[in-house]
Order: structure tokens, then C-alpha cells, then sequence
């Protein structure tokens, strides 16, 4: 058995592990390089491997760093499953067409300058067509259900509790005549969490390939933020101010959505209202409503409970997909919750809201 990292390791974007065991070749993870462009994009455009020789990708999770480069993947010739839950396959759908257009147009942008230097023009890394293309390979299961795999290699997905439909790959392996367990956490959420549930424990592990991005920090209680984000709607209300919040569209919007919403419920935030500012966070919303299976007890007992039956639709609350909804925002000057894109606010509808609003002592620029 021989374990090559690619990706994800001295760095945290581009997670990419290639386990070779039994003369079969399977990826854990295909995720992209982030950062400079030009570094980002060549890194992103060489597969380190031969694609066509992989048998098969299994997925931890559809965030962009760990499910972006896909379709190049698959542009190299590699033909095998994809395995992953349902909720994953769905979401990563969203995430990699949302990323082939920004591909696309980000190459048109860079074309057209080329072309007043008279240089030639360059490829995409991918388009919206190769991204279809490789949803075809995807193979979704249910938590707990186990895939036998090529080489005696059998796959079990538990719950990760990180974001939707993500999982911890349990790998049983038949190698030198004995069986070994493998395990490859991908990324972990925390036991209390507020919408999914918690991952699941293991033990028993022979090998453990485990991510440790907050490895160093202990969270606080979700309570307490609940009551500081409950704190700075209201002040920033009342001082006629806008409260803008970059979030991922991924997890971290309908995680605040569903805090708001429940202050809201509680009459712990005044009547404000919310603007979710980001085509591909309602893309993702509408996956989260297809996936109840993934939530835990609080999140089902609210939904049964509510008005609406939804965790993520409420009175005060409106999702922005055009591009006009989005600038007319800045011209309404009332108090008023903004979440958009991007969560590092490094692109996306979320920068014109911060050039519109950060100069002004009455708004709040709320990072989480």
C-alpha cells in the first residue's frame, strides 16, 4: 500500500490523495489550488498523475477545495466512479457549474486584453460542458451504505458533520493477506453543531489520514454567538446602519439564515429585512431543503414546528439572484441584513457591498 499526497498538505486548498493498494488507484478528493492566479491556475491545470489510470474518486465533501478540479480530471482521462453521498453529489453540481462559469468568464475577461496586446488567446480551465460532462460519473449513497470497490476495497460513508453530505471514507482493505482499515476523515464538523449532526466517532483505525484545520482551537458554545449576532443587529439597527456579512454559499450562509430566523422567531432581532445576496448560496439552499436526512433533531423538531416548514424561507427574508436586485440594495438606505459571496470577501457580489457601505460609521462589517 503507498499513500501520495498531492494537495491539502503544508497548505489547505487543493486536497488530492492517491491511494495505491492491490494494483488499484483510488483519489481521495480532487479539489482545486487557490491563490495567485497564474500559480493557481497552472498547478490546477497539470494533474501530478496519470488520470486514466485512477479506478475510482471517492469525494469527503463538495467544497471547491476539495471538488473543483473535477472535470479536469476527467479532461485527462479518467473514466471511474465518483463516489459520494447524495447530498454531496448535489452539491458539488452547484459548486462546479458555479465555478466553470467563473472560469469561463473570467478567460473572456482575460482574452479580451490579450487581444488589445495582440497575444492569442487562452483555454479555460474548464467549462460549463466538461462540468456536466463529469456529473455524469458521480454515484451517490446513503450514510452507513457500503460500495465494494475494485481491488477488494469496500467503502463505507459516516457522517462528518462538516457540510452537507459530508463523510469520513471507511475503507476496508484486503492487502498482504490481511485485512486493515483505513480511514480519511476529509474535513470534520463539531458534536453541538447548529444545523447538522455530529460526525460520527471511530476507532479501530490502522490508518487514519485526518484534516486539522482548527486542530489548535477550541470553539465556543453556539449560544453565545447567537447572542452576539442577536447584539449587533440590533445596535447597528438602531443606529439606521446596514449589517453586511461576507459568508461561504456553502454552509456557513444557511447556518446564519437559520440563527437569524430563529432570533427572529424569538423577537430577539427587530424587523428588519435580510437579503441573501448570492445565486449560488439559493442554489445551495434549494439542495439543503432536498436533504433532511443530514440534519439533526433541533433543525428537524424547528422545521415541523415553523410556520413555514422551512429553516431557510421566513416573512423578513428575500434571495437576490439578478444582478440588478443585487446594486439596488445600495440604493435603499434603510437598516437591513446583507449575507453574499464570497465568504473571504476576496470576490463576488459581497466587495461592491463593502464599497458601498464600509465608509459609513452607522454599518457593521460582520465577519463569521
Amino acid at each position: 500500500m503507498k499513500i501520495t499526497f498531492y494537495g491539502a498538505a503544508e497548505t489547505v486548498t487543493g486536497s488530492m490523495h492517491l491511494l495505491d493498494v492491490n494494483r488499484t488507484r483510488i483519489l481521495l478528493d480532487c479539489g482545486l489550488f487557490q491563490g495567485k492566479r497564474q500559480e493557481a491556475f497552472e498547478r490546477n491545470r497539470h494533474i501530478p498523475f496519470d488520470a486514466a489510470s485512477v479506478d475510482t474518486l471517492i469525494l469527503s465533501h463538495a467544497h471547491l477545495d476539495h471538488v473543483g478540479n473535477i472535470p479536469s480530471l476527467v479532461n485527462d482521462g479518467f473514466h471511474g466512479s465518483i463516489n459520494c453521498t447524495h447530498a454531496t453529489a448535489d452539491v458539488a453540481k452547484a459548486i462546479l457549474l458555479d465555478s466553470a462559469k467563473i472560469q469561463e468568464n473570467d478567460t473572456a475577461f482575460v482574452n479580451k486584453k490579450r487581444a488589445q496586446q495582440g497575444e492569442p488567446p487562452v483555454e479555460p480551465l474548464y467549462t460549463i460542458a466538461d462540468a456536466m460532462r463529469s456529473l455524469q460519473q458521480f454515484v451517490g449513497a446513503g450514510y452507513e451504505h457500503t460500495l465494494n470497490l475494485a481491488g477488494g476495497v469496500s467503502l463505507t460513508l459516516r457522517d462528518a458533520g462538516h457540510i452537507l453530505g459530508s463523510s469520513i471514507s471507511d475503507l476496508a482493505i484486503q492487502a498482504d493477506g490481511r485485512r486493515l482499515r483505513f480511514v480519511f476523515s476529509g474535513d470534520l464538523g463539531r458534536p453541538g453543531g447548529r444545523i447538522l449532526r455530529a460526525p460520527t466517532l471511530l476507532d479501530g483505525a490502522d490508518v487514519l489520514i485526518m484534516e486539522s484545520t482548527y486542530g489548535d482551537r477550541t470553539h465556543g458554545p453556539l449560544a453565545a454567538s447567537d447572542d452576539e449576532l442577536a447584539r449587533v443587529v440590533s445596535d447597528t439597527a438602531g443606529r439606521g446602519g446596514k449589517i453586511i456579512i461576507p459568508a461561504f454559499a456553502v454552509g456557513r450562509t444557511q447556518e446564519i439564515v437559520y440563527a437569524l430566523h430563529r432570533l427572529a422567531n424569538e423577537n430577539r432581532i427587530p424587523s428588519l429585512p435580510i437579503y441573501v445576496d448570492s445565486p449560488l448560496a439559493l442554489n445551495v439552499t434549494e439542495v439543503f431543503r432536498l436533504h433532511p436526512e443530514c440534519f439533526n433533531d433541533e433543525v428537524a423538531r424547528f422545521i415541523a414546528e415553523d410556520k413555514h416548514h422551512d429553516a431557510w424561507g421566513f416573512d423578513r427574508l428575500s434571495y437576490t439572484r439578478s444582478v440588478e436586485e443585487s446594486k439596488a440594495l445600495n440604493d435603499r438606505h434603510e437598516p437591513m441584513v446583507i449575507i453574499a459571496a464570497s465568504g473571504m470577501a476576496e470576490a463576488g457580489r459581497i466587495q461592491h457591498h463593502l464599497a458601498n457601505n464600509i465608509g459609513d460609521p452607522r454599518a457593521t462589517i460582520l465577519l463569521v
